[in-house]
């Protein structure tokens, strides 16, 4: 079998740079599984996922609400016990071969980020479906999927895939709020070092996009200013940054 080569993610999204409110329950699913793999259908706390036919887990939400951070925190888990997985982000399909597909069912877990991208690939929607049908049979792996679409969303014009697709289960993942916003901010601002003042974590949040992809992207080019200007991040920084 001869696999893709890995993917380096971003190092900063973990399980502990997560801000799990509202999305607690996706959350503890998550880490039960990579707590159980590789034998991950013996753990009581996964009954409901070994008893379906295809141990999919898929995680439904809008644009930016933590999705793909929470795949990113996933397979670091997994980097870090050995456990074999492999990440793919389907927004890249078109720089592929659909048979990168091929053998993944020998994984103990498969992260599929943004699946919504190959709906009405043909091509790609049926090599998806036969990857399923792959890992019904050696039942060793989990897959794990992020996605716009729901499964029955007729985008998906293969209609053997819309149903393989109802046959996991879904976890939406919601948009946090401002407290939650601010919090993953400051957890992020840690993590770098970078001391953030309230007035300029204030000034930031609200002359700022609001989704947390828009944020974080704002906080590591502040970052990177900090330490080209040797200056400590503030309220005037964040203007320059915005061009306010």
């Amino acid at each position: 079998m001869q696999l893709p080569l890995p993917v380096t993610l971003p190092v900063d999204e973990n399980f502990e740079s997560f801000v799990a409110k509202g999305n607690e329950e996706v959350v503890a699913i998550l880490r039960a599984i990579v707590d159980a793999l590789p034998q991950w259908r013996q753990a009581p706390e996964l009954g409901h996922l070994a008893q379906l036919q295809l141990p999919l887990v898929t995680l439904l939400g809008a644009s930016a609400v933590g999705k793909s951070h929470l795949l990113f925190a996933t397979c670091h888990q997994l980097a870090k016990s050995a456990v074999s997985h492999l990440y793919l982000n389907m927004n890249n399909y078109s720089a592929w071969s659909h048979d990168i597909f091929d053998g993944l069912e020998d994984l103990s877990l498969i992260a599929l980020d943004n699946i919504h991208a190959i709906a009405g690939e043909l091509e790609w929607e049926e090599a998806l479906f036969d990857l399923f049908n792959r890992v019904i049979e050696t039942k060793r792996t989990v897959v794990l999927c992020s996605s716009h679409l729901g499964p029955s969303n007729p985008a998906f014009t293969l209609p053997d895939l819309r149903s393989r697709l109802a046959w996991g289960v879904i976890y939406h993942v919601n948009q946090l709020d401002d407290n939650g916003r601010e919090e993953a901010v400051r957890l992020r601002a840690d993590e770098r070092g970078l001391a953030l003042s309230k007035q300029a974590l204030q000034f930031l949040l609200h002359h700022s996009e609001r989704d947390l992809k828009s944020l974080m992207s704002l906080l590591a080019r502040l970052d990177k200013r900090s330490l080209q200007e040797q200056k400590r991040l503030s309220v005037a920084m964040v203007k320059r940054e915005l061009g306010i």
